[in-house]
């Protein structure tokens, strides 16, 4: 049923691998709808939330408790064995984790575990992750929140996976766990571009204060240490409050400092202009409308100082506050906090500071109602608590080490329902929620190629957008950027029947953005302002800034080549092997011309902003009519013909260059078929199809045979074909079609011009025998 839940959102997605290979893992490019969004639903793989895993954890000390116990304060590991999944982890690192959820379980063994996967081998790790966390689900009867908080938010902000584990501890039944991930760097690599910055946690360094490890606590919630409040010039005062836990970035704790004090001190009518250089302002919207919606008291929102990490990433030097913990979320006596809790608090300057700013206050309120359209809503939060209890009920029944009772955990199950359901209707009745915003209908990109096709190198692209309201339009804009992380700037769109939008005053809308270079990744969203005191935004996609609209600028192929690419293969198993016996995949080029070509200089490359990424060797010539295969193997030591990359099976472009970087030739292509060809038909001058492969070659098939100038000829038609293959041919031709297996599919007498239907057979390939020849057919849908 999870599973289930989960896949709605991975359905028609298929990635440009010479960009996503550039993407944080949880980044997703659907190029059927031009969106680039962030979705980390997880099917499959550690944190499958559909797989109620068995860990087995085994100690050889016949002490073990006793030393977990003793080395809790000092966070000292101890040796164990780990078993899941039939694999055996040797001499794991196991701990005792966590603050409230360990002092507040003194009598109970249902203690919060720490594994450490590289205790003693830095090499080993459970499918990537070496740090796992196996948390006791105190204060939360249901085992849901936060395993339920962490899969709702992680539709529109970075949070942590997590999932269930049933735990023994030599052979003892230890119950049910949720099973959440560590925020390190494996977690860093699936949310931003790296993890080469900065990380802190917004808590006291263990045994710096009263509270011990963990730091100060409660009554002192908000008292302007650690929630980014301007203490000073001097680093030594945040190192006092902050935890840094990890950093590549030379002098880390001064990017701190300068946030805090950009942020504290810059005049509230300037803050929107200045403060996204050294903070996310999108994400940190997010974040704190989330904290504030599912009612977290264990995070910046409530406490101000302590339980959620801040991240200083290397590629735009902004932070972003990031969510920590959820299993104290979502209770009864959070259902009417206002949009705006804790906002008149001067020791909260992400909700003080940001939302006294107009703007970013009506930003804010855009994200809110997003997130309760997508995360929150009874529609949504139900079923998904169902799917959870129906996977967990017996397990809970069955802990006997669990910190509360079966019937409060079935009890629980209605909280958390009537929570939803009353914080939803609350908070769609609050005066600030509930103003109508504009509605942004559509939105497109067109070039001199059409709508949604990519402009060229120097051509400005024109972005249109429908938009209406039902309390007038003060303003509609475009974001854009021409950078795939960072900031965005905003451009005015107008409806006069002056900037290519159609008529006046007819809700369409549009702007050009600035011509830009080729191979530039071009990010943009529509932001639509209605028109009464507040200014209420909209936002199209309503995800923006991490879901948006994007597009790639365009090499153009300049003046004619004798040199293409005429064929290439990027899934190669069976047809041909490399000077080393490997199959490996493969360009061939072809050189249709008179004359013989020095490439010398020339280049091949599948990314379009980086097309100088492997250079022919000097004195590559190639002669007329004849065909030169470069292998595609990221191995260029091997021998002089093989690239420093290697191609795609999902699809990607390969591009060929001149000397002085012009394109002479590219090759576009989608997802490929295992040893089957990508060609040029007819060779050297046609389209691409996905045919017989032709190492070097002529692609024109002998099932290509012109029925005009040899009567004894047939050909089926097209090749590929997708609903029909139609006979070409004199005369009657009987014909056999079986697929690869050898399984006949079609046997009979063909009429000239008669069509077979293949709408369903399956995709692949298919043999065709009559009257002593042979041809194969590709039949793709």
């Amino acid at each position: 049923m999870i599973r289930s839940l989960l896949l709605p959102a991975l359905l028609a997605i298929s990635t440009v691998a010479g960009m996503a290979q550039n993407l944080p893992k949880n980044s997703v490019l659907d190029i059927q709808t031009h969106h680039l969004y962030t979705d980390a639903q997880v099917v499959g793989g550690v944190y499958d939330e559909s797989l109620l895993r068995t860990v087995e954890l085994e100690f050889t000390q016949p002490n073990y408790w006793l030393l977990l116990t003793q080395n809790y304060a000092s966070k000292t590991d101890i040796a164990a064995t780990m078993k899941v999944d039939g694999q055996t982890f040797p001499n794991v690192g196991v701990r005792f984790k966590g603050n409230t959820s360990y002092m507040g379980t003194q009598g109970s063994q249902k203690k919060s575990f720490n594994i450490t996967m590289d205790f003693q081998d830095s090499t080993q790790h459970w499918d990537g992750y070496q740090t796992l966390n196996f948390n006791n689900a105190f204060e939360d009867p249901s085992f849901m929140r936060e395993v339920a908080y962490l899969h709702l938010l992680r539709r529109h902000l970075p949070a942590a996976r997590a999932s269930y584990i049933r735990l023994k501890i030599n052979g003892q039944d230890w119950g049910l766990y949720p099973h959440v991930q560590q925020l390190n760097s494996e977690y860093l690599k699936e949310w931003f571009f790296s993890n080469d910055g900065t990380l802190w946690r917004a808590d006291a360094p263990s045994g710096t204060g009263p509270g011990g490890p963990g730091g100060p606590g409660g009554p002192n919630w908000g008292d302007g240490t650690a929630g980014l409040n301007f203490l000073g010039t001097d680093t030594a005062l945040y190192k006092k409050y902050y935890t840094l836990k990890r950093s590549e970035q030379p002098d880390p704790w001064q990017a701190l400092v300068t946030l805090t004090q950009v942020l504290n001190q810059t005049p509230l009518d300037q803050l929107e202009a200045v403060i996204p250089e050294y903070l996310d302002l999108d994400r940190t919207l997010w974040f704190l409308a989330a904290e504030i919606l599912f009612g977290d008291d264990d995070s910046y929102v409530y406490k101000g100082k302590m339980d959620y990490f801040l991240y200083r990433d290397a590629e735009t030097g902004r932070m972003t506050p990031l969510e920590f913990d959820g299993n104290s979320c979502m209770v009864p006596n959070r259902i009417t906090w206002s949009p705006f809790y804790n906002e008149a608090k001067v020791n909260y300057p992400l909700l003080n500071r940001l939302l006294a700013v107009p703007s970013i206050r009506q930003r804010y309120l855009a994200h809110f109602r997003t997130l309760i359209q997508d995360c929150f809503r009874p529609t949504v939060t139900h079923p998904l608590i169902d799917a959870y209890a129906a996977e967990i009920g017996k397990e809970v029944e069955t802990d006997t080490k669990k910190l509360f009772t079966y019937a409060a955990y079935q009890n629980e199950i209605n909280v958390l329902k009537n929570f939803f359901t009353n914080r939803t209707n609350f908070l769609l009745a609050h005066q600030d929620i509930a103003q109508p915003a504009p509605t942004v209908v559509s939105a497109e990109m067109q070039s001199t190629q059409g709508v949604w096709a990519s402009p060229v190198d120097g051509e400005e692209a024109l972005i249109k957008a429908t938009v209406t309201s039902t309390n007038g339009i003060s303003s509609v804009r475009v974001w854009w950027s021409d950078q795939l992380a960072g900031n965005f700037t905003p451009l005015a769109m107008h409806d006069d029947g002056l900037h290519q939008d159609n008529a006046a005053g007819d809700g369409v809308y549009a702007a050009n953005l600035p011509a830009m270079s080729g191979g530039s990744w071009v990010r943009f969203y529509i932001e639509a302002a209605a028109d009464n005191p507040s200014k209420t935004v909209t936002f199209l996609p309503a995800g923006a800034e991490h879901d948006v609209f994007i597009f790639q600028v365009a090499h153009p192929v300049s003046g004619t080549s004798d040199v293409v690419i005429n064929e290439l293969m990027a899934d190669n198993e069976t047809i041909a092997k490399d000077e080393a016996g490997v199959y490996e995949d493969w360009i061939e080029l072809f050189n249709k011309g008179n004359a013989a070509v020095d490439l010398s200089g020339y280049t091949l490359s599948d990314k379009a902003d980086d097309l100088k990424k492997w250079t022919f060797p000097a004195g590559t010539t190639l002669q007329p009519g004849n065909y030169l295969i470069v292998w595609a193997d990221e191995d260029s030591a091997e021998a002089p013909m093989h690239a420093n990359f290697r191609l795609s099976k999902s699809g990607e472009t390969v591009f060929l260059s001149r000397p002085d970087g012009t394109v002479a030739d590219q090759a576009s292509f989608g997802a490929q078929q295992t040893d089957m060809g990508f060609a040029r038909v007819p060779n050297g001058t046609g389209d691409f199809v996905i045919q017989t492969p032709t190492f070097q070659a002529s692609n024109d098939l002998a099932s290509e045979i012109d029925p005009a100038t040899e009567s004894q000829a047939w050909a089926l038609h097209p090749n590929p074909a997708n609903a029909t293959l139609t006979l070409f041919a004199e005369r009657p031709v009987d014909i056999s079609v079986s697929d690869l297996h050898g399984r006949l599919v079609r046997q009979g007498l063909l009429q000239p011009g008669q069509a077979i239907d293949t709408s369903g057979w399956p995709s692949g390939l298919y043999v065709v025998q009559a009257e002593g020849r042979r041809s194969l057919q590709v039949v793709q849908h």
